[in-house]
Formats: structure tokens, sequence, C-alpha cells
């Protein structure tokens, strides 16, 4: 429990003591793939710590549409945010597959803090880290075509497997198209033709759930608007 506590930046740079504390107001607790963890505007009273398993993060539009937000997995944090930025969750998270996640509980969590300025500072630096992550979603969103936003995900997913991305690099691709597609902002088969397009230009290649990156510079000038 320790190890995956520290892999997570919001417990990053604790004491022994501190992820003593933080393991003594953690419960574990397990959603069946399908369960809903919290729906957007319930009352917040924690946020969680994914164990195993797969969590969307999504919001419904007033006409019914959904956008995923996040797809979390093992060793990242859920509703953080709302500890401190109101009384309700901004968004609902559902479990894609079985899953046990730790629960933290908000009251316990901020007596914590008042205790640890370490945590503190990681609470803050954790909170600007996912404010910048969405206001890139909003701006690939509203200005950049589907290709933009593929190419960011994929960069963005490269990073996770390794610090400094190259050419050959293999990106396992966790989520169905459809879920991507949400993802993105777009439909399924737009997201497909881009996918296409990608694969003929020898940037990528896919090969079931796995995408191979082949021109890592080619995807980040699709990333910043350059055509594809």
């Amino acid at each position: 429990m320790t190890e995956l506590i520290k892999t997570n930046p919001l417990f990053s740079g604790l004491d022994e003591a501190g992820l003593s504390k933080i393991r003594g107001i953690t419960t574990l607790t397990t959603y069946k793939k399908g369960n809903i963890l919290f729906s957007q505007g319930d009352e917040a009273h924690g946020f969680y710590l994914v164990v195993t398993g797969k969590i969307k993060i999504y919001r419904m539009s007033p006409q019914g549409q959904e956008y995923i937000m996040r797809i979390v997995g093992p060793g990242e944090t859920i509703a953080e945010a709302a500890v401190f930025s109101g009384k309700t969750y901004p968004a609902s998270a559902e479990a894609l597959e079985d899953s046990r996640l730790y629960y933290l509980k908000k009251s316990d969590f901020l007596y914590l803090i008042q205790e640890s300025p370490q945590l503190a500072l990681n609470m803050m630096t954790g909170l600007s880290l996912l404010l910048r992550q969405l206001a890139q979603q909003v701006e690939d969103l509203s200005l950049k075509e589907v290709s933009a936003r593929l190419a960011r995900f994929l960069l963005d997913e490269a990073l996770k497997v390794a610090p400094v991305p190259s050419n050959g690099l293999k990106i396992p691709l966790e989520m169905k198209k459809g879920l991507l597609a949400s993802r993105l902002g777009t439909i399924g088969e737009t997201l497909s033709r881009t996918l296409a397009k990608m694969k003929q230009r020898d940037i990528i290649q896919i090969n079931q759930k796995v995408i191979t990156l082949k021109n890592i510079e080619a995807l980040k000038e699709i990333a910043e608007g350059l055509k594809l």
C-alpha cells in the first residue's frame, strides 16, 4: 500500500510518519464494472486513489451527450479537487472494469493538511497541474481539429510510458474506440478515419490494442495545428 501511495504526486515527499497517517485514513472499496462511484452534483465527502482497474470521469451536457474528461488508472487520484473546490462533485465517475480504490474522507484529509505543510504544497501543485490539463482540453475542443486532439492524446499517453518518447514507442490503447471518441469530443467514424490517415502517412502503426508511434515529430506538428 505504501509503495502505491508514494507513486502519486499528491503524497510525494512525505516521510514515513506522514505516509502512516495517510494509510490510517484510507478505506479499501470495491466497485464492479459499470458501478457509479458518484454522480455529478452529489455532495463531495471525499476522494479516491485507484489501486486496480480503470475509472471513467465524465460530464453530461444538457442535451444528454457524454464527454469523458479522464480515464484514471492505478496510482492516480479521483475527485481530489472536490476537497477544496466546493460541496459537490463537478463530474461523475464510473468503473470501466472491476476496480479497487482507497477512499479518503474529506474531513480526515483536511485535518492532515493542517498538520503537514508538505502535503498542503503537494495538493496545491497537483491542483495546478489538473487545472492546466483541463485548460488544454478546453483549448483542444474549442480550437483544434480531431487530428490535433488525437495527436495530443497520443503524446500525453506516450509520456506515461517514457519520460522522453521516441519513435518506435508502443502505447497500449486500453479504452474502446467509442470511449476514446467521446474523450476527444468526436464520433467513432471520424476517429477511425483520422487513425487511418495517420497510419497511411506512416505516423503510427496499429496492432489490435497497441499503437506504435513511428513519427513523434509529425505528431507534435499535428498537435500544434498542422493539417493531417
